[in-house]
């Protein structure tokens, strides 16, 4: 699938993908509403294949939303100690 004026943007984030050989990396994917993040992020991670562990979380469509919920999200994909805390 080819993204249109996203090239740059998959491309930053594949350049962070090559610099974990170093150390681990976080990249936040923010904007508008309906701007394309999840279509972004989503062919990421497919273009990465098991190359990568790719996770991620996203803020409730809530008045009052989790405090840290993309946090717990991502807690829930990994497991251990940070899956167990409570979300609150």
């Amino acid at each position: 699938m080819e993204l249109w004026e996203r090239s740059g943007q998959l491309e930053l984030l594949g350049g962070l993908l090559r610099e974990t050989a170093h150390g681990g990396r976080v990249a936040v994917v923010a904007g508008e509403a309906g701007i394309g993040k999840s279509v972004l992020v989503t062919e990421f991670a497919r273009r990465c294949g098991p190359a990568a562990w790719v996770l991620w979380g996203g803020c409730d469509r809530l008045i009052t939303p989790r405090a840290l919920g993309p946090l717990h999200d991502i807690g829930r994909q990994t497991g251990g100690a940070l899956a167990e805390r409570p979300s609150g």
